[in-house]
């Protein structure tokens, strides 16, 4: 049934560009196409897992001249089927979705996001149009810091409320410290109840 799911997976991803013009771009060396491949991806069956790991499971093999990370960038890429590919996650405190490049982005992404995840890819293939290798690394490398920012439930805001160990040692310091308050209290409280008292005899003995 998964492995099923994964060809219906790539199917969709694969017709769903073919509506395009078919590009012909040149074959991303093996250590880019792994590289991309790193990326997570979420699939048919809502599982989100790296590409690389859904490829394994997939129709995708390895031939004498390409890997099947290769392979898999080759349709993507000239075909459209990245489009369809939803590798951006968005987080709020309830869940994280994912969306696609041409997906109708929730109005809670901020329009620099959207902006983001609406361009990234044309200006990836046109680098990769061009074999510029360095700079299509360098676009994968913040597409996967994308993912490891915004993959995670955001945390509800809460009040920076003191921690319970500091308060069970101010309380502790404060115990310690009442005997001493008290005694010195008291000392002064005694010597201000005799002043009167000595004045009195010095005037008497004036």
């Amino acid at each position: 049934m998964r492995r099923f799911c994964s060809i219906l997976f790539i199917a969709t991803v694969v017709l769903v560009g073919r509506a395009a013009e078919p590009q012909s771009l040149s074959t991303l060396p093996q250590a880019t196409a792994a590289h991309f491949c790193q990326l997570l991806v979420r699939d048919n069956t809502g599982t989100v897992q790296s590409l690389n790991n859904f490829i394994r499971r997939s129709m995708f093999v390895t031939t004498d001249s390409l890997t099947a990370a290769q392979s898999f960038c080759t349709y993507i890429f000239n075909y459209g089927g990245w489009e369809s590919l939803c590798i951006f996650p968005h987080a709020t405190t309830n869940a994280i979705t994912w969306h696609a490049a041409e997906d109708r982005l929730p109005a809670d992404i901020d329009s620099e996001h959207q902006k983001y995840i609406h361009e990234v890819f044309p200006r990836l293939i046109a680098e990769i149009e061009a074999e510029n290798w360095t700079v299509v690394d360098a676009y994968i490398d913040r597409m996967l810091k994308y993912q490891t920012t915004f993959a995670s439930l955001k945390t509800p805001h809460t009040s920076h409320a003191t921690p319970p160990s500091a308060l069970l040692f101010l309380l502790f310091v404060f115990f310690l410290a009442f005997p001493l308050f008290c005694a010195i209290f008291f000392h002064l409280f005694g010597n201000l109840r005799k002043r009167p008292y000595i004045c009195r005899r010095i005037e008497k003995q004036m």
